[in-house]
């Protein structure tokens, strides 16, 4: 028993995760704060946005196979820090293109070096926790990595105008939005030192082999699909919808994106703790995603920023709560060496259709105007009513067994 928990991840390196996931959440959501501006500085439209986050969207479809590959043959220890180096050389390419070409190029290699990242990471989180308490530290993961979305939501709002002095440039320029961009990835570099301590343990296999998954994973990545329509359809472009429709300033608009997260985070640490053990997991997924619906719609035609504001942080607790409860389902219905392998996948349909969503929301906005941000709400509410109903109608009966006739024994000292 001793040489099978050397072998096993433990809570110790679930909580070296937790602490780098915070630091990439920290600096790469100063990244996401900024980066959409930039691309308009550089003279890009709303067309040209969408198809940029389609590309990494599309980046994470193409990496998918030499990601599920080196995942399935490494250590999640290795393949975080493989990812890392894949992202930030997509950052790289970013931060010194101008032209639609390299940095859609860029953008693909962003996408490809974030879903290694990830998914083994995810698939970590659920090696190092028992199966009942995976709810509970998914959501604990989400509302920190929430948190650290708030810290960073103020910290970028209130950097641009310090920024804009010592460069003596507009805040809105290219080179002060260069400069900003920069400062989220050097901190989100910051998170290969925990990784670091990570122990590299290798992924633990099946004891008598693994029974055929792919009808169960189909199930999983349909409802995916259907999630990330909606929302690529509105929530990479969060920042503009506010800036266009209520024209709020760099500063205030931090404010209000880490008020967004911070509600998020309350949902994403309750859900796994209050409603799931009352509920089941399925249902009580199924009543936030649906619940989450009516504020959508209702922040989409809201005349009032106060009260979009409002509409939007309920909207985020819900779906921050709803979201790592049916993670933790989702990986928990298969075998630790599949993990990283389904979580790609997932991404995989996530990131496509979520790809398509923001290609057709920003045509739709291009079109419509300001009645556009309407029309992507709209868009949302109704993916996400069909994901809702998909996963009753899909996993009624259906038992999560991933962990079981795995060898060694998971988590041996984990208990949260």
């Amino acid at each position: 028993m001793r040489s099978a928990e050397r072998a096993s991840l433990t809570s110790r390196d679930a909580n070296l995760y937790l602490v780098a996931n915070i630091l990439a959440s920290l600096g790469l959501g100063i990244v996401v704060f900024y980066l959409n501006f930039l691309y308009r500085a550089l003279g890009h439209s709303d067309i040209a946005l969408g198809a940029l986050v389609g590309a990494e969207a599309a980046g994470v479809v193409i990496g998918a196979l030499p990601a599920d590959r080196f995942a399935r043959a490494h250590s999640r220890r290795a393949s975080l820090l493989v990812g890392g180096i894949v992202t930030g050389t997509g950052l790289g390419g970013i931060l010194v293109s101008s032209a639609f070409v390299p940095l859609a190029v860029s953008a693909l290699v962003l996408g490809g070096g974030g879903i290694l990242a990830y998914a083994s990471g995810t698939a970590l989180l659920a090696d190092a926790t028992r199966v009942a308490a995976r709810p509970a530290r998914f959501g604990l993961q989400l509302a920190l990595t929430t948190i650290a979305a708030l810290v960073a939501g103020v910290v970028a709002g209130a950097m641009a105008m310090p920024v804009s002095a010592v460069l003596g440039a507009p805040p809105d320029s290219v080179l002060v939005l260069r400069v900003l961009v920069a400062a989220g990835g050097l901190i989100a570099g910051a998170s290969v030192i925990p990784t670091l301590l990570v122990r590299a343990v290798p992924v633990p296999r099946a004891a008598t082999g693994t029974p055929p998954r792919g009808r169960l994973l189909l199930r999983f990545l349909l409802v995916s699909a259907c999630f990330g329509f909606g929302a690529g359809s509105f929530l990479p472009f969060l920042n503009l919808f506010f800036r266009d429709r209520f024209a709020v300033p760099f500063e205030s608009l931090g404010l209000i994106l880490g008020a967004l997260s911070a509600v998020g985070s309350i949902g994403a640490f309750l859900h796994g703790r209050t409603l799931v053990p009352r509920l089941g997991v399925l249902r009580a997924v199924v009543l936030a995603e649906l619940l989450s619906v009516v504020f959508a719609l209702g922040a989409g035609l809201a005349g009032r920023l106060e009260v979009a504001i409002v509409l939007l942080a309920v909207r985020a607790m819900l779906m921050y709560g709803a979201t790592p409860s049916f993670s933790a389902f989702t990986l928990s219905s298969f075998a630790p060496s599949e993990r990283a392998g389904a979580q790609i996948a997932a991404a995989i349909a996530f990131s496509a259709a979520d790809g398509a969503g923001a290609v057709i929301s920003g045509a739709v906005r291009a079109v419509l105007g300001d009645a556009g941000w309407t029309a992507n709400l709209a868009t949302l509410g109704v993916a996400y009513v069909a994901a809702a109903l998909l996963t009753l109608v899909l996993f009624r009966r259906h038992v999560p067994a991933g962990d079981v006739g795995v060898h060694p024994p998971p988590v041996p000292d984990s208990r949260s």
